[in-house]
């Protein structure tokens, strides 16, 4: 039986949420509160399966810059210091994995250098943010991804790699509605750069809102951007110049239609009961799709609505699910669906257990679990 420890950073906006949701306090113990964590369900797709089963003797699981928790456990083991990567550390050397297995090795200040090298331990590290060309950290012995032109990328350079995709925990089928309430669901990030290209499909599927009346929620993450506008001035004379604040991005429209961001269980439970959900990726994810919104609204019996392009192996576009190329595809198969929604009901059932079968929780650790035995 091989030990890892499995690494990931926290989502900002997530954390405040969270330790409303369950009242978290600092009396929590660390075991207390990592079993809440992952019961809750943040970022479950990518958590190895014994790690979702709490099975601590084969997968440490922990977010590393999560304060309250990592505290936690730095008070329980008698450490005076509040670095972040100090604590891991410690946990690190503590648990003796055979395996370091990093979520976070673009954010996390090169951890992997004050780690050093090990004789008995294999370092290996995930990266799933997309871009023209990958961010490799050649300090590892192995890569993962799930965008599958990265692991041609490091393939051809003779690196080690491994596409490991999402997958779909056990137990989500038993959350499906039958009758649900929500005509079509979008969550995600809302940013200018790298989501142009989607953050234009959101703004015409919230007028699309507007105008059809369906049920369209669309549950934004955004970083309001503002400028100073002046509103009275005397010509001639700059300190008569009054400004204000003004919102500038995003627009008045996606403020007042969109919805506030969505995380773990609650995320899952509007998931489950969404008629449809819309896919939508980065502008670099060019040809190949993958993402966890692709496992998640599968997984949780929505039919699923996503950009036109290729897919892991196994998704069939236009059998399990519908593709569109721009606003006026997206809105025509939105329609398409809702008209026959019972026929398209049976063809979501039929994916979600398609799907769930291919990409279990199981298929996800046998294949790390292979891919780290031929470093």
């Amino acid at each position: 039986m091989i030990r890892v420890f499995q690494t990931i950073h926290k989502y900002t906006p997530h954390i405040p949420l969270f330790e409303r949701k369950y009242d978290v306090t600092d009396d929590m113990d660390f075991e207390t509160l990592r079993r809440l964590v992952v019961n809750d369900g943040y970022a479950s797709t990518y958590v190895l399966l014994p790690a979702l089963e709490h099975k601590a003797d084969e997968v440490f699981y922990t977010l590393w810059d999560y304060e309250r928790l990592q505290q936690c456990w730095a008070r329980e083991h008698g450490l005076i210091t509040r670095d972040l990567s100090e604590i891991k550390l410690a946990q690190i050397e503590e648990y003796k994995p055979d395996i370091f297995y990093n979520m976070s090795a673009f954010c996390d200040g090169e951890f992997i250098k004050r780690l050093g090298k090990s004789r008995v331990r294999k370092d290996i590290y995930w990266n799933g943010i997309i871009e023209p060309e990958p961010r490799t950290f050649y300090e590892y012995d192995g890569q993962l991804s799930l965008h599958r032109p990265y692991i041609d990328y490091w393939k051809r350079r003779g690196l080690a790699a491994c596409e490991l995709q999402p997958s779909i925990p056990s137990g989500w089928h038993q959350r499906i509605h039958a009758n649900k309430s929500i005509d079509v669901l979008f969550y995600g990030q809302y940013f200018k750069g790298m989501f142009d290209n989607r953050n234009a499909i959101i703004d015409d599927l919230l007028k699309y809102k507007q105008a059809s009346r369906r049920d369209i929620r669309c549950h934004l993450t955004y970083t309001e951007t503002r400028h100073q506008q002046t509103i009275f001035r005397i010509p001639g004379l700059p300190w008569t110049h009054i400004r204000r604040p003004v919102i500038s991005f995003p627009s008045r429209n996606v403020r007042e239609q969109s919805l506030p961001p969505l995380y773990g269980d609650t995320l899952y439970g509007s998931i489950a009961q969404a008629k449809i959900v819309v896919n939508a990726y980065t502008d670099d994810n060019r040809d190949f799709k993958s993402n966890m919104r692709l496992y998640e609204g599968i997984g949780l019996g929505a039919f699923l609505i996503s950009e036109e392009g290729n897919y892991p192996d196994g998704f069939e576009p236009e059998v399990d699910f519908y593709t569109y190329r721009n606003s006026a595809e997206l809105i025509h198969q939105i329609e398409r669906v809702l008209a026959d929604w019972p026929a398209h009901a049976e063809v979501a059932q039929r994916t979600q257990r398609k799907i769930s079968a291919l990409y279990s929780k199981e298929r996800q650790w046998n294949d790390f679990q292979g891919f780290v035995s031929s470093l």
